[in-house]
């Protein structure tokens, strides 16, 4: 899934398959007649964030578009020596369609119009002054930028940059690439795309502001570089980070002995003190925002807001508090 758009009476869906894109938009008044299509629809929509849910909103969406999938985005042939770079995952040929009531079966309708679905990547415009004039929050190209608030890092241009993996399964390869490295250059760098709402300006003031703070924080924690749409440096795509060789906290709770165990979340907790010392709330607490490194120490990571309920109360959601909260629960999650 590249995007998923909700509101009161549409749902737009975009997601890549074999390199394709596809955008399809469903409008409630579109199913009226035969059948339970405007129920199904409803009820996908009350309740889309249930990971059953949206596998069955997706199973549900892609029917009417089988055979065009196949047609349109055959499984192409496995070529590891092809290069593809952030600029082409993010430029592929795409498609668009309308979901329809036709006798009480969804139908597929073809459309296409470049201004709305051209452009799905991530981009933040970067200005020298905001807009008096408020922006139109339908707009996915009016999320903008200071360009005096970006971090002080290197700028590289997303066709720099190519993915990394030649032993992607095949569903993978539609994924939004994550590991990553610049062309000509064998260091592996995380991306991480800068999609609207999905709190990469707030992660950027963070991972600033900590950069700024470096010698405070013993060991330092891992700082961004950006990536840019091109050499103009007028819309950032989205930030690299230091990539980290290793599995979450989650993961290697599961085997690890208590003592590790402890230790890393001694490491976690520390960590979380020296951000509250210079007005930072980690806010997102769990197990899976932490990486174990190939030294066998803990790595806080995502700094973009949200939390989980099952270790912050909803209350106290991006508070110190809620970040102190969150560290007992993870302890007690990890038997220690």
């Amino acid at each position: 899934m590249l995007d998923l758009m909700i509101s009161a009476r549409n749902i737009d869906y975009a997601f890549l398959y074999n390199g394709v894109r596809f955008h399809v938009g469903i409008k409630a008044e579109d199913l009226h007649g035969p059948g339970d299509l405007l129920q199904e629809f409803n009820a996908f929509k009350d309740d889309i964030d249930a990971p059953d849910t949206l596998y069955q909103f997706e199973e549900w969406i892609l029917a009417p578009l089988h055979s065009i999938i196949e047609k349109e985005a055959p499984t192409p042939e496995r070529d590891a020596s092809k290069t593809v770079t952030l600029l082409h995952y993010f430029s592929p040929l795409t498609f668009a369609f309308s979901l329809v009531n036709k006798d009480g079966s969804l139908h597929a309708i073809q459309k296409y119009n470049p201004d709305k679905y051209g452009d799905l990547s991530p981009r933040t415009q970067i200005v020298d002054a905001l807009s008096d004039s408020p922006p139109n929050p339908g707009n996915r190209r009016t999320e903008m930028i200071l360009r005096s608030s970006l971090p002080h890092v290197p700028l590289i241009a997303a066709s720099e940059l190519e993915r990394v993996g030649t032993d992607l399964k095949d569903f993978e390869l539609s994924d939004i690439p994550k590991k990553v490295r610049r062309l000509g250059s064998s260091e592996p760098l995380f991306f991480k795309a800068g999609f609207k709402d999905h709190g990469h300006k707030r992660e950027l003031d963070i991972l600033d502001q900590i950069h700024r703070n470096a010698a405070k924080f013993d060991p330092p924690i891992r700082t961004s570089k950006l990536v840019v749409w091109d050499e103009s440096q007028t819309c950032l795509m989205g930030f690299l980070l230091e990539y980290i060789h290793g599995k979450t906290l989650r993961s290697r709770s599961q085997d690890a002995s208590e003592a590790l165990r402890r230790k890393w979340m001694d490491q976690v907790e520390a960590t979380v003190r020296q951000l509250h010392e210079i007005g930072i709330v980690w806010g997102d607490v769990k197990p899976d925002n932490v990486m174990i490194d190939s030294d066998e120490e803990a790595v806080v990571i995502d700094f973009g807001g949200g939390y989980t309920p099952e270790y912050i109360p909803q209350e106290l959601q991006q508070t110190a508090q809620g970040d102190l909260i969150g560290l007992e629960h993870m302890r007690a999650s990890m038997g220690i």
